[in-house]
């Protein structure tokens, strides 16, 4: 193989960091590359000089195998393993000179002759791996839209009331999670078999007239119960879903960043509501385990508003004393409170017209206790105003209580 190897060049404004960045991204899920192998890389890019990319020139390096084991703190053996993996993948072109001995020149900053590790292929293939890159992402939000409508079925099933509809569901799908497939293929199907179990309700006879009946709303205007069956709590009305609150009067207290991510998700229902609250813990630092303390202490929907409120207060000015430093610690603090005295979440999103709910006072809104009964809903705007600043008390209250 020749020592003067030569490559086309990065695409403009690219630097040999974007192709690292790029490459690290889909060694892995899109080659199938093993760490070693994406470390060495990396090593290899750092060993070069950003004139080495440009049309034309060599880029190599010529490093003896001793020399990046003993930098990456592995053995020369692995060293050898990882570089016959990326040559069989096609990223780089090992060549050697006399007795197998690695060297090269360098002058006036250009290489004019290397033996050794050149990476011309990988330079070449940079169209490759963005086309790489953007179907992985592709791929990604198709599996996360799939595992977001499975378990929007999942709620449709467990609100059928259906003992064998449920057992079945959970034969298809244990402990109805999906966060370890990663299969589009398997979700595809699990989807596809839950949405046949549900229209092969919905065609079936209508159910004896002896039975209780149910109320006919759509979604947006009557939360559903989602309770599991094994839930050790009661279905009291602390338990239930939030009444009189409908999703469109939720969302309109939340943050724009809130109402940006339930507008992508389809809009103000309660299904999205929820997966826009499941969504935000990660930014807010809320632990998935809490999450799932809360949707089995709260049920889900009634955990999905405390986020929602939560969120508002987590992006008051950093010096504002009601700001929720630790939304963590908040949600735990709302699972406490209700535990040991109740906890008014409709409160929160209710309140009277007259003076004892809503006053001001020196030209600013007083809050009103959250445990006390509430009357009348609020107006959008002075709902937002009210929930503001009446869940900072709470997110002060509940971090205190936390930290003790």
């Amino acid at each position: 193989m020749s020592t003067t190897l030569t490559h086309a060049g990065l695409p403009t404004g690219i630097t040999r960091f974007d192709l690292l960045r790029l490459f690290e991204q889909v060694a892995r899920p899109g080659f199938g590359l093993s760490s070693t192998a994406v470390a060495l890389v990396r090593h290899y890019i750092l060993k070069t000089m950003d004139a080495d990319y440009l049309r034309g020139r060599i880029c190599a390096v010529w490093t003896q195998a001793s020399r990046f084991a003993e930098a990456l703190g592995i053995t020369p053996r692995s060293i050898n393993s990882a570089e016959r993996e990326l040559e069989r993948t096609g990223f780089i072109i090992r060549n050697a000179g006399i007795n197998g001995a690695r060297a090269g020149d360098r002058q006036d900053g250009i290489i004019t002759w290397a033996a050794g590790i050149n990476l011309a292929p990988l330079i070449t293939r940079y169209g490759e791996l963005r086309g790489k890159a953007e179907a992985l992402d592709l791929q990604a939000r198709a599996i996360s839209q799939c595992r977001a409508e499975i378990r929007q079925l999942g709620q449709r099933i467990r609100h059928a009331c259906d003992d064998a509809l449920r057992q079945r569901a959970e034969a298809i799908l244990p402990g109805g999670r999906t966060a370890r497939i990663t299969s589009i293929a398997r979700l595809t199907a699990i989807r596809e078999t839950l949405s046949a179990m549900l229209d092969a309700i919905a065609s079936a006879p209508a159910a004896d007239p002896r039975a209780p009946k149910t109320s006919d709303a759509p979604e947006e205007n009557c939360a559903p119960n989602i309770q599991d069956k094994n839930s050790p709590r009661s279905c009291s009305a602390r338990g239930a879903a939030p009444d009189r609150i409908t999703p469109t009067a939720a969302v309109s207290v939340a943050t724009q960043a809130y109402q940006g991510l339930v507008a992508g998700l389809g809009g103000a229902t309660w299904p999205n509501i929820v997966e826009a609250s499941w969504r935000s813990c990660a930014r807010l630092g809320i632990a998935q385990s809490t999450w799932g303390r809360a949707c089995q202490h709260f049920g889900r929907e009634r955990a999905a508003l405390c986020v929602l409120l939560i969120d508002r207060n987590a992006e008051l000015p950093g010096d504002h004393r009601y700001k929720a430093r630790s939304p963590s610690r908040c949600l735990s603090g709302m699972m406490r409170k209700d535990q040991s005295q109740g906890f008014n979440l409709t409160g929160l999103f209710r309140a009277g017209q007259s003076d004892q709910v809503v006053a001001e006072r020196d030209g600013r809104v007083l809050p009103v206790d959250p445990f006390q009964p509430a009357i009348e809903d609020l107006d959008n705007g002075a709902l937002g105003l009210f929930a503001s600043d009446l869940l900072a008390r709470l997110s002060t209250q509940f971090e205190g209580g936390a930290a003790q």
